[in-house]
């Protein structure tokens, strides 16, 4: 699922770089921040857990997998 995540993340971060359609792209960002950010402190844990994991599992992309929660706000 966390993988899931990551690429919709992924493609939404790309499609608002690029400007095709990124109000919307940017609104979804925006929605999926909101509801991460209604995550309890075990649930963040274990997603932090999981995206260590699949960073340490892709290294060419281990920087940004561990970005992402600064990317979306979770870390205020």
């Amino acid at each position: 699922m966390v993988r899931a995540l990551l690429t919709a993340v992924a493609t939404l971060e790309d499609l608002v770089e690029v400007g095709h359609d990124s109000h919307a792209a940017l609104s979804t960002l925006e929605d999926v921040a909101h509801e991460l950010g209604g995550m309890n402190s075990g649930e963040r844990r274990r997603f932090s857990e999981v995206l260590e994991r699949i960073a340490a599992e892709e290294p060419g992309r281990a920087a940004w997998v561990r970005g992402v929660p600064h990317a979306l706000g979770l870390d205020r």
